[in-house]
Order: structure tokens, then C-alpha cells, then sequence
């Protein structure tokens, strides 16, 4: 059963304009668990604005699913990995805590935008 949707669409230019006044390293690892932090610096850094948009709407739209928003829990404990999403941590329990079993997420990027859908699914 479907306990949550949530979508999100974000411009990479706006994380072009993050990286060039914080610096790649520090927007990275403000929002991403760390080995997801290090996965995209150590890729292609002419996409890294569309990596962390596309990492930004996943995590806009998990909390659209959820139905908190940004807010009441870690950024940082969701995680997405060879295109699978997944809590870690106190997130993990929190859905737990919801009966929420499975999250299925996508990201794609095209024309400057990156797109992504996150399901919460129970039992």
C-alpha cells in the first residue's frame, strides 16, 4: 500500500551558484551522508550542480512524501545509492514507527533540471 508520494523539480544552476561561493566539499557534505558526499566529489565535477540538485529535490521530495517537509529529521540519513534510496539511523526508525516498509525513489536530470519521485510504501 502507498503511504506517501512526493516530487520535486530542481534548477542545477542553482547549486552551480552554491558551489562557486562555498566550495563543492562544504554543499556536498551540508546535506549528504558522508560516503554519498564523497561518492559524487569524487566523480565528474562538471556535473556535480545536477548530482546535488537532483540529491536536493530527492530529499525535498522523500519529505513531501512523508509529510514533514524538511523538517523533523536528518537529511543526512537519506541515503541514495546506485539509483535505491534508503533510511539510516533514527530515519529508519521513524518509518519504521510509520509502518512505512520501502521507499522507492528516482532521480533524472535533463535541460538544467533535475526531477526526482519518492514512494513510501507499507506493509
Amino acid at each position: 500500500m502507498i503511504l506517501g508520494l512526493g516530487s520535486d523539480l530542481t534548477p542545477a544552476a542553482r547549486w552551480a551558484h552554491l558551489i562557486e561561493r562555498f566550495g563543492a566539499d562544504k554543499c556536498a557534505r551540508k546535506i549528504l551522508h558522508p560516503d554519498e558526499a564523497d561518492y559524487l566529489l569524487s566523480g565528474n565535477r562538471e556535473r556535480l550542480p545536477e548530482r546535488l540538485a537532483g540529491r536536493w529535490a530527492l530529499r525535498e521530495a522523500f519529505g513531501k512524501a512523508l509529510g514533514t517537509g524538511l523538517d523533523g529529521w536528518s537529511w543526512k540519513e537519506l541515503r541514495y545509492v546506485n539509483g535505491r534510496a534508503r533510511a539510516e539511523g533514527k530515519l529508519q526508525e521513524l518509518l519504521a514507527a510509520r509502518g512505512i516498509a520501502a521507499v522507492h525513489a528516482t532521480v533524472a536530470h535533463d535541460g538544467g533540471l533535475a526531477l526526482a519521485t519518492v514512494i513510501l510504501e507499507g506493509p
